[in-house]
């Protein structure tokens, strides 16, 4: 009884300090999330993706993230996660030595699946992926009988390949090394599992089902673009490596095992103070971090964070809050002066960078502009399913008369569990023409007389345009003065 007091009140002050140090540097990394890992309510969907390599990973992780963008639902999501990560490579090592340092060696994969979300282009579906292996690992370690494991085995391989993706190598080497700990020489008939995996891979290679050996074989596949990361790569090597350790620990370092409680909280509070220092300190925290309090019109909090900080190209944001507060034009001096062209273009090179751009050009009223954006947007959107770039591409296309493309997008909305609601109010206004909502309305009165317009006369003279055809609109008319005052500055150096 007392043993398993232990083991709860372990995982509970784990649990505790894992939270504490997601939300301090994660926090607002989940609503970037959410906005690209999108779950539809199809059958038609679901059933597509399951029929793609790794597809129920990708479909889980989608689930998950769409209660992102819920007060703490991240963090308690995304704690459990690394918890049942820690205690299942802790029943995985524990059958092979039962060692309480084990507790503490346990979270070493946790610490490089933490560091993997410092990386924009790393998907969540990594994660669940890996604890999907996890899992049938801890499963296949369960089977008593060699012949019924080395037939289960081979068997799940493939099967995991599919649903999983690449991490089914992780299943596969850690089966394999499983085997050669519990029966020494006998166990090398399990080098059958990493041939079959090398056999699906190619298989899935070959009928284009996985696009390359890259995807096919590494944590690659779990990535929107090519990427130089490889902390996946490091949590996946963990698995086999720990499981050898437990074994030598059994002869020889036992001693320390009564400390494993307080490596492991250790190592969570070490992890959750370097990531809160090394996180916060980086312009792409701040890029997304100022992207949720866009969107959530937080603009006072904007301009807070701009005075502690000397903004760089996160001045995009700032112009747009100090104009929300109709304090851009006599507040504009007062940061680091910034080239025309890093002003109104917000930069384009990271991935957010076409969301940011669909922002300040929505804010502006600059339609065409706005709907281009998060076109761009969306397209590099992993299932092209971004839900603030949808929102866009319905209201920009519903103030150009563009109704069915407009429609398109609601249909897609309107299959989503938090997004269903806005969807329902557009859709009736394009059932109603006598109803039109306010954003519609904002947008369409600042269209140009001469219709839709690509930039004739460069963003200075579209910029003139909508003004001509709203002078009322106050966000634009401080942006504009503020481009003219920007550029007579250039002129003088």
């Amino acid at each position: 009884m007392k043993h398993k007091t232990n083991h709860i009140l372990f995982y509970a002050v784990a649990a505790v300090l894992v939270g504490v140090g997601i939300h301090l540097t994660q926090e607002f990394r989940f609503y970037n999330i959410a906005a690209n890992e999108l779950f539809i309510y199809d059958w038609t969907e679901i059933f597509g993706t399951l029929a793609e390599t790794g597809g129920l990973a990708t479909l889980t992780a989608s689930f998950l993230s769409q209660f992102f963008c819920l007060p703490m639902a991240g963090t308690i999501i995304l704690s459990g996660l690394y918890l049942l990560t820690a205690w299942l490579v802790w029943k995985i090592l524990s059958k092979i030595a039962d060692c309480t340092l084990i507790k503490g060696l346990a979270f070493i994969p946790v610490v490089f699946l933490f560091l993997c979300m410092e990386n924009d282009y790393y998907r969540f579906q990594g994660h669940v992926a890996f604890v999907f292996v996890l899992a049938v690992l801890y499963a296949y370690a369960a089977l008593s009988g060699d012949k019924i494991r080395y037939a289960a085995g081979i068997l799940i391989v493939p099967m995991l390949y599919h649903l999983a993706g690449s991490a089914a190598m992780v299943f596969a080497v850690s089966a394999f090394m499983w085997e050669v700990l519990g029966n020494g020489f006998k166990g090398l008939y399990a080098l059958i599992y990493p041939v079959v995996f090398l056999l699906t891979a190619f298989v899935y290679v070959k009928t284009s089902m996985t696009s390359g050996w890259e995807h096919a074989l590494t944590p690659f596949m779990y990535y929107d673009w090519p990427s130089t990361y490889f902390f996946p790569i490091y949590a996946w090597a963990c698995v086999p490596v720990l499981m050898l350790a437990a074994r030598l620990l059994v002869k020889g370092i036992s001693r320390l095992s009564s400390y494993g409680p307080v490596i492991g909280l250790a190592m969570a509070l070490c992890l959750a103070g370097y990531l809160y220092n090394a996180v916060h300190s980086r312009s792409y925290y701040r890029l997304i971090q100022e992207q949720q309090l866009a969107a959530q019109g937080e603009w006072d909090e904007i301009i807070q964070t701009a005075d502690r900080r000397q903004p760089n190209y996160l001045v995009s944001y700032l112009n747009l809050a100090l104009a929300r507060k109709g304090q851009l034009v006599e507040r504009l001096g007062h940061y680091n002066p910034q080239p025309v062209s890093k002003v109104m273009f917000p930069t384009p090179n990271l991935k957010t960078g076409l969301s940011l751009q669909s922002t300040v050009y929505l804010s502006w009223g600059y339609v065409s502009a706005a709907r281009q954006a998060a076109f761009d947007a969306n397209m590099v959107t992993p299932g092209m399913h971004n839900p603030q770039q949808l929102q866009v591409l319905v209201l920009t296309n519903m103030a150009l008369g563009s109704k069915e493309v407009a429609q398109k997008y609601l249909n897609i909305l309107e299959k989503t569990l938090f997004y269903r609601s806005w969807a329902g109010e557009m859709r009736r206004a394009l059932d109603d023409p006598a109803y039109e909502p306010h954003e519609v309305t904002r947008l369409r009165k600042a269209l140009p007389q001469k219709g839709e317009y690509v930039r004739y006369d460069g963003l200075k003279g579209d910029m003139r345009d909508i003004l001509e055809a709203d002078p009322s609109n106050k966000i634009l008319s401080q942006f504009y003065t503020a481009y003219q005052m920007l550029e007579t500055l250039e002129e003088r150096r």
